[in-house]
């Protein structure tokens, strides 16, 4: 492509996403040589991994870049989406998002469920002590270690006095 030909409406999105920028400054963003950056940003098509690495690094929406369609900025896409989903979109995402939650909460039950266990398991004060300490990985202060170990021993405490499940 000439100097003298008019850009390709892609090429003139590359150039409005990497602004001012140097060829050397695009190339050290992307991982692309500053030649091939030129060439790219004067009418050489650009290759895929130019493109991701652009909307990566500079947080570009690749639907924009590509098509001239949405906004700019990735941190727009969203906002912009909502604004223009229909009523059954929105209530398919909150669905799916209630879904993924229940997921969640259904995960976090049973690992406090493991954890109970592991502290019933532990009801002589020294091995509760010591399980205390395997909660702390070491790291931070004798008095972290302490007070976990001290908030160990009351929730060992507090589920060794909750009447079993299997009772009632």
């Amino acid at each position: 492509m000439s100097m003298t030909e008019t850009a390709s409406p892609l090429h003139e999105r590359l150039l409005a996403a990497t602004g001012d920028r140097t060829y050397r400054r695009v190339g050290e963003i992307t991982g692309t040589h500053p030649e091939t950056v030129r060439r790219y940003l004067q009418g050489q098509s650009p290759s895929v991994e130019f493109i991701s690495a652009i909307c990566s690094a500079l947080e570009i929406n690749g639907q924009w870049l590509l098509t001239g369609e949405g906004p700019m900025r990735t941190a727009d896409a969203k906002h912009h989406a909502l604004r223009h989903a229909d009523p059954g979109e929105l209530l398919s995402a909150i669905a799916g998002t209630l879904d993924s939650l229940g997921e969640r909460l259904d995960r976090l039950e049973l690992f406090v469920q493991g954890l109970e266990v592991r502290v019933r398991g532990k009801s002589k004060p020294q091995e509760l002590s010591d399980f205390a300490a395997g909660v702390t990985d070491g790291s931070g202060s004798a008095s972290q270690r302490t007070e976990t170990q001290s908030r160990a021993r009351s929730i060992g405490n507090a589920v060794a006095q909750r009447p079993s499940q299997a009772a009632g």
